[in-house]
């Protein structure tokens, strides 16, 4: 026993890590995917060519890193992009420019590297690209996009007990699994060309209660999330860890199915459902239709977000938050990051002590009357959609964020040093153009009009 404990607290010590394992995704084949970046034709930056476009915004850094360059790259989806508006008023650039108030002794490159609709698994191919441009550090902001494209998990090694996932965990059990295991079980090209299910004239359709399904990605999120962390040790990078957040009051479930249920069952369903919805009844009688609901179906989103709403607008957190959460979390098209997701993230950052950026709590300064009372439920006025801030959202990640930076640089924050970002953030807003603001209004309007369609069954008699 006592070898097999030396040899684990050796492999830990040293932290030596097999590379080529971790670039590989136990699900996809992505040696087809394209680099993000490309050299410019004097070969004196690397940009992101025209043709990645329909999915990224344009960003450029120089190919000769300068001594007093501090280089950091943001990685995630189009929250790190800035939607519904782009990257010119997204955190990344709020980043860069408080840092270079606050240390204006070093240049600070902030490259945003949010890609629409992109998945954990697709940021990871992006950073074993970018470590490659001697990065400072790593901002990564991932979780919402896990559930949108297609996929089978029969390649994935799945862990149900406590003693597999402790044997995951062990350095000497992941190098004895590397040069023991079998070959690899074949597995799924990943298209360059993302296409999500909702792409699809029948997208919403696709969507069906998969309870096993939805493991397969909560899983593998995990095993990629663990290849992430993993790439940045290796590599000696800094990595800061962003908990993503979302709007769970104002914001319904994307589909609802019910369960499958008999005749009798699913007419009682339906009575209480019809008291539930009726704003002209009374609270309590609303409250208790849901929770016969739930007695029929546990699992059923739309029931749980009704009951939650209502428990918010009566000022009653507790009940609120439990529902408006198993409403996020039984959405039959999760377009948010689930429970398991975020948890995920969380046991992972603890595993390799990291401390994450809590952006969820950060987003929960005030109850639902308004009063700064955090009441566990992220403030709905900070999302402008279901998962996107606003830019005053953008902001407060940006000083979240570039606060951890600057404690991992040494820097001291100070007085001048902010009265310099705000004089430079002001100027910044000022040089954008009314174009700039009415091409994000157009964004949201579209889908705040399909929002408006698919919510019209959950009546809550609310604006």
């Amino acid at each position: 026993m006592l070898p097999l404990v030396a040899a684990e607290l050796y492999l830990r010590s040293t932290r030596r890590v097999d590379v080529s394992d971790l670039a590989r995704d136990p699900v996809f084949e992505t040696s087809g995917q394209s680099s993000l970046f490309v050299q410019s034709d004097d070969s004196s930056r690397w940009m992101i060519p025209e043709s990645r476009w329909n999915f990224f915004r344009p960003a450029s850094f120089a190919a000769a890193k300068a001594a007093n360059v501090r280089r950091i790259f943001v990685l995630g989806g189009s929250t790190v992009q800035g939607r519904p508006y782009e990257t010119e008023t997204a955190f990344a650039k709020w980043m860069e420019l408080r840092l270079q108030a606050q240390d204006p002794s070093h240049v600070y490159e902030v490259v945003n590297c949010g890609g629409v609709s992109y998945a954990s698994y697709r940021v990871a191919i992006i950073l074993d690209e970018i470590l490659a441009h001697s990065p400072d550090a790593i901002v990564l902001y991932t979780g919402h996009n896990e559930f949108l494209e297609e996929r089978s998990y029969n390649t994935i090694a799945w862990q149900r007990s406590p003693l597999q996932r402790l044997a995951q965990s062990s350095y000497l059990v992941q190098s004895l699994r590397r040069r023991l295991q079998p070959p690899a079980s074949p597995r799924q090209n990943l298209s360059p060309a993302l296409q999500t299910r909702l792409d699809y004239v029948d997208g919403m359709e696709r969507y069906v209660r998969d309870d096993q399904w939805r493991r397969g990605v909560v899983e593998h999120f995990r095993v990629t999330l663990e290849r992430m962390i993993g790439m940045c040790a290796a590599a000696e990078v800094p990595l800061l860890l962003c908990v993503p957040t979302s709007d769970v009051v104002k914001t319904p479930p994307f589909k609802v199915l019910p369960a499958e249920l008999d005749d009798a069952s699913l007419a009682e369903f339906r009575r209480h459902l019809s008291v539930a919805q009726d704003p002209s009844i009374a609270f309590d009688q609303r409250i208790a239709a849901c929770d016969a609901c739930l007695k029929v179906d546990a699992e059923h989103a739309g029931a749980h977000y009704l009951a939650g709403r209502l428990h918010w607008e009566n000022g009653r957190a507790n009940q609120a938050r439990f529902h408006l959460y198993a409403a996020r979390d039984h959405d039959v098209c999760p377009l948010r990051a689930s429970t398991p997701i975020i948890e995920t993230l969380l046991q992972l950052a603890q595993r390799h002590r990291l401390k994450p950026i809590r952006c969820d709590q950060l987003f929960d300064q005030t109850d639902s009357q308004l009063r700064p009372l955090p009441d566990g439920i992220e403030d709905p006025q900070r999302f402008a959609d279901h998962i996107h801030p606003t830019i005053a959202g953008h902001q407060e990640i940006a000083s979240a964020v570039s606060d951890s930076v600057m404690v991992l640089f040494q820097i001291r924050a100070s007085e001048a040093g902010e009265e310099a970002y705000r004089r430079s953030a002001a100027e910044h807003l000022d040089s954008l153009d009314e174009t700039y603001y009415a091409r994000g209004k157009q964004r949201l309007e579209g889908l705040k009009n399909w929002a408006a369609g698919r919510a019209g069954k959950l009546s809550l008699d609310q604006e």
